[in-house]
């Protein structure tokens, strides 16, 4: 079966009979960023297994990917955010800014 690279992503194609024949041994193989295309006559029948941690991870890139979306969507508040950045380095010189540790020390 074929193997293709893409984003340290190992995508490991199987048809379905071969699958079936040696399931066992593909599931293993479905760990971390390999992936498992299950091939099929119709493209729209081809299934993938991924391993349960890798797939959890892509959601969570994904959802970040979103939010940081909507934020650079939202004008008002991504030109707010552009405003701060611009006086960044000048409040941080003039010891303007606080350590997340002094923000958020428990007295």
């Amino acid at each position: 079966m074929a193997a293709t690279a893409q984003n340290n992503e190992k995508v490991l194609e199987v048809n379905r009979s071969d699958l079936r024949q040696h399931q066992s041994k593909w599931l293993k193989k479905a760990r971390g960023q390999h992936v498992l295309l299950v091939k099929a006559n119709d493209s729209e029948d081809e299934k993938i297994v991924l391993d349960r941690q890798y797939f959890d991870e892509m959601r969570e890139r994904v959802g970040s990917l979103v939010e940081t979306l909507e934020i650079a969507m939202d004008r008002k508040l991504f030109n707010q955010i552009l405003a701060a950045a611009d006086t960044l380095e000048e409040d941080l010189r003039l010891g303007k800014l606080h350590s997340l540790e002094d923000a958020f020390a428990e007295d």
